[in-house]
This record gives C-alpha cells, structure tokens and sequence, in this order.
C-alpha cells in the first residue's frame, strides 16, 4: 500500500513542469544506486540547460534536437540554431547513414563538447532530424543505432489496440 508522503510526493512531482521532473526522477534514480551511461531522450526535454544539467551529473546525453530558433549552439565562434548549422554544410550524398555531422559546444556558462548528428527523416525523405550526443568519442552510426532503438522503444510500448 503506498503511504501518504509517498502519495504527497507523487502529487507534488505530477505538479511541476517536465523538465523539472525529469530531473527529480533522475535524481532519485541515481540516489538509490541506479547508474547509466547515457541518457536517452526525444526532443521534448533537449535544451542545452538539461544537457548540462545531466551531463554534470557524470552521464552523456543522446537526444534528438528541437529545430528551435531560439536555441543556440556554439559552431565555429558563433551562436548558431540547428537550422543554420544545417543549411552552412555541405551534406553527404548518396547512401549515407547520415547527412551531417558537426562538434559543437553547449550551454553558455559552462559549455560542453557536443556532436550533432543529421539523418533524413525515414517518414518523409525531404525532411531532416538531428541528434545530439555529449561523448563525442561515439561514431555517427553508434548515435544513430542509439536513437532507433529510443525509436523503438517509444512505438513498441503503446497499448495495443482492442478493436
């Protein structure tokens, strides 16, 4: 039976924005003797904030990039958006893995090494997504196989359906 300050906890947490949450949640993960080396996770929470956070923690991120305007990275001393690192890049052609692959630096009061991966969007050829990655001692393809698997992951947890 779960107790009433368990109960209280919970609320409080359902309560607080997500990205505050998701770090409570790792926070006790971690406190209770759980240990990973990367954190995986969709666009929804990377923000070069959250990557430093859970970097100083001593874990790498791996997560897909919002195509934001306002979110900034450091690429060849200058503050750039994913969009414009994009498009100041010669692409890969043909059958690559991935389009693009550039280091960056994340954060702005401490930042850290980051490399952003380009990859064509599977459901629409003509689009692109990005990933982010804090170890960038990993291949490309070695982000690539990380994020398809958090792909999986995500579509094969759904409930199935009853009719």
């Amino acid at each position: 039976m779960i107790t009433e300050p368990l109960q209280e906890k919970r609320r409080k947490l359902a309560q607080t924005k997500a990205p505050e949450a998701m770090m409570a949640l790792l926070d006790t993960a971690l406190s209770v003797g759980l240990n990973a080396d990367y954190v995986l996770f969709d666009s929804w929470f990377s923000n070069p904030v959250q990557i430093t956070a859970i970097h100083s923690k001593g874990m790498d991120v791996i997560a897909m990039i919002k195509k934001s305007s306002r979110i900034k990275y450091s690429y060849c001393g200058e503050q750039l958006n994913i969009k414009e690192i994009y498009s100041k890049n010669k692409k890969r052609h043909g059958r690559s893995k991935y389009l693009l692959s550039v280091n960056v630096m994340v954060g702005k009061e401490n930042p850290i090494p980051a490399k952003i991966v380009c990859v064509r969007n599977k459901s629409n050829r003509k689009d692109w997504l990005a990933f982010i990655c804090t170890d960038t001692t990993l291949s490309e393809e070695e982000i690539i196989v990380f994020m398809e698997n958090v792909g999986r992951l995500r579509f094969s947890s759904r409930p199935a359906n009853p009719c």
